[in-house]
């Protein structure tokens, strides 16, 4: 009987053995925990079946505990409250089969054999359902992760979008900034270039009007009073008095000439700065439709402050230049108006009273400047005197020097004279010491 037992144990128990083996790597360790305790549990059991027969039966009462990772599963703790029941009421059956000789008949030896059986089954199904529960667990976890995943995927794509959308706007805001930029300096760099232009065309007129052959115009006033201060009829010093009229109204007509070029061309600078603040005034409007879109759009984004404080700042550029524009505008209204009163006073002062006076004034100036001329040629005469008689003092200097090169040179020739006979004395004497030194050495 002893062996039979045995026999089922060990056929029951690889049977469990070989359904672990199917099932998945986690549940493997769990039911080979439960199926190693209960096969150690099993073969206590059989050995205490088969123990001597001199045990008591308070000494055979054994515990069977299942270990599961769910401490909180109540068909685990079910089956281990009905698996110690029925193991105390087989001890209390077992205790009452004793004899007082204390041995055990076959029959207990089978009822216990099968009590064990059927804990095993039940031990197997609370091992299926769990495995099965861990199964859907895990697989619910699985499904949680997978999800989770998506949803941060999800989330950085969207972020990824919205990102190069606010870049694709920051750049094109920056290009559409820059355009404008170089549109405003290539306005202001013609605009400075045609002023420079008008600048230097006035300047030239100016030279020209004030100063087409000074000298002729001299001469040909100073012709025009001597021949009224040479003049011994009327006729004659009204036709000269006519042509000097005539020429200082030809200068009247050509300052007039040059105001009203002046003041047209204040016009046309004025009408240029206003065509300018309104393109001005336009492009601020559209520069804030811009940052009122850009604002709209960027309302759910961390860079939404940095960027409206650097379109407030883009505002606070514009408004500053508009304002320096409109001061530009200003001070050419001004000077309008200061040319305007400037050409009132030349009316005023160009009236037939203005008129004699400035003739009066001319001639004084014109008699001057022939004293001062006067002045000059007479100071030019004692210098150019002055340096005739230096020229003179040099000239006999320098002949005097002439003369002394001539009677050095002629003293040099007398000294080389003498120095070529002196040399041909010393080698005439040579030759004879020569002579002499022989006849003394033989």
């Amino acid at each position: 009987m002893e062996n039979w037992s045995k026999d089922i144990t060990h056929s029951y128990l690889e049977q469990e053995t070989t359904g672990i083996n199917k099932s998945t790597q986690p549940d493997e360790q769990l039911t080979m925990n439960s199926e190693k305790s209960m096969h150690r549990k099993s073969t206590e059991l059989v050995n205490e079946i088969t123990c001597e027969n001199t045990e008591w039966p308070g000494q055979r009462s054994t515990n069977f505990q299942i270990i599961s990772s769910y401490p909180d599963d109540e068909s685990v703790y079910c089956t281990t409250e009905k698996y110690n029941v029925m193991e105390h009421r087989h001890n209390d059956m077992h205790y009452e089969c004793m004899t007082p000789c204390q041995v055990t008949s076959d029959s207990d030896k089978e009822k216990t054999i099968a009590f064990l059986l059927k804990e095993l089954d039940i031990l197997r199904t609370s091992n299926k359902k769990l495995q099965q529960k861990l199964a859907k667990e895990d697989k619910e976890q699985r499904k949680l992760k997978f999800k989770l995943e998506l949803q941060e995927k999800e989330t950085e794509a969207k972020i990824a979008e919205k990102t190069a959308a606010l870049v694709e706007e920051v750049y094109s805001a920056q290009k559409e900034r820059d355009e404008a930029v170089m549109s405003r300096l290539q306005l202001a760099i013609e605009e400075r270039d045609e002023a420079i232009a008008r600048a230097k065309h006035m300047e030239m007129s100016l030279k020209v009007l004030e100063n087409i052959n000074p000298e002729e115009n001299d001469m040909t006033l100073q012709e025009l009073l001597n021949r009224i201060n040479n003049a011994d009829t009327g006729i004659a010093i009204q036709k000269n008095g006519a042509i000097i009229v005539d020429r200082i109204y030809k200068t009247k007509e050509c300052k007039m000439r040059i105001t009203a070029e002046e003041m047209s061309a204040l016009i046309e600078e004025r009408d240029a700065a206003l065509s300018k603040c309104k393109r001005l005034e336009q492009e601020l409007h559209h520069l804030k439709e811009q940052n009122q879109t850009s604002a709209n759009n960027m309302r759910h984004l961390t860079a939404e402050n940095n960027q409206e404080r650097a379109l407030k700042a883009k505002l606070l550029s514009m408004q500053q230049a508009r304002e320096t524009a409109v001061q530009q505008y200003k001070k050419l209204e001004e000077e309008i108006q200061t040319l305007r009163v400037y050409y009132s006073l030349h009316k005023s002062l160009s009236q037939e009273e203005n008129l004699k006076d400035q003739f009066n004034y001319t001639l004084s100036t014109y008699e001057e400047a022939l004293k001062n001329r006067e002045n000059i040629v007479s100071i030019t005469q004692q210098q150019n005197e002055e340096l005739a008689t230096q020229l003179q003092q040099a000239l006999t200097e320098r002949a005097n020097m002439e003369l002394q090169l001539q009677h050095a040179r002629e003293a040099s020739q007398v000294a080389n004279e003498k120095v070529q006979k002196l040399e041909r004395l010393v080698d005439v004497l040579r030759k004879k010491v020569g002579t002499g030194t022989m006849r003394t050495v033989i």
